[in-house]
């Protein structure tokens, strides 16, 4: 476990050609482009989210922000924007929520996270997509004290899933899991 609080202080994370920085709403413009991208829109992952996450304009990306931060200041989950270091711009976003959605980080109970990776569909692919996986298994499992990370994908995100395969990530079987196409990588 990390000795610091990720909600005390939104931790910064850096690859190679990425960034990956606390949501902020000056970020919209960037993620409208990202959240109008139909591909992207295809790909994402609104499990247990309650509602349908439509960015019709950018006004509905803001709100979407403000929510974002809301969930951070409650303590519930993290979204960070995901700056592309070769363009400079905000090329998507990642989160970690517990799982279930009735525990929190860091109670001593919560074991699992799920991860959403929504990224405009030019950088969808195995090299992107293992960058950030490397991240998050090399960071999430301490700063978030849990013993497993749950991702995502259906079979015909090839991409993905190829990610996902080479970055340890298994096939998830358990069936108590109420969603399907979902990808789990153990502490």
């Amino acid at each position: 476990m990390s000795n610091i609080n990720p909600f005390d202080k939104c931790p910064v994370y850096e690859t190679n050609n990425l960034i990956f920085r606390k949501v902020e709403e000056k970020d919209a413009i960037d993620l409208f482009q990202c959240y109008s991208d139909p591909i992207t829109k295809k790909r994402m992952n609104n499990d247990n989210c309650g509602g349908v996450w439509d960015t019709h304009n950018i006004d509905a990306v803001i709100n979407g922000i403000k929510g974002w931060k809301r969930e951070f200041n409650d303590r519930f989950y993290i979204r960070w924007s995901i700056n592309h270091k070769q363009t400079n711009k905000i090329v998507g976003t990642i989160e970690i929520a517990p799982v279930p959605n009735t525990t929190r980080f860091l109670d001593g109970t919560c074991q699992t996270g799920i991860l959403r990776i929504d990224i405009i569909s030019s950088l969808e692919n195995k090299i992107v997509l293992s960058e950030i996986l490397t991240m998050v298994s090399d960071k999430f499992y301490s700063d978030f004290d849990i013993k497993n990370i749950i991702i995502k994908a259906t079979k015909d995100d090839k991409e993905r899933v190829s990610a996902l395969e080479n970055n340890g990530f298994d096939k998830l079987k358990d069936s108590t899991f109420p969603y399907r196409d979902y990808y789990v990588k153990r502490k």
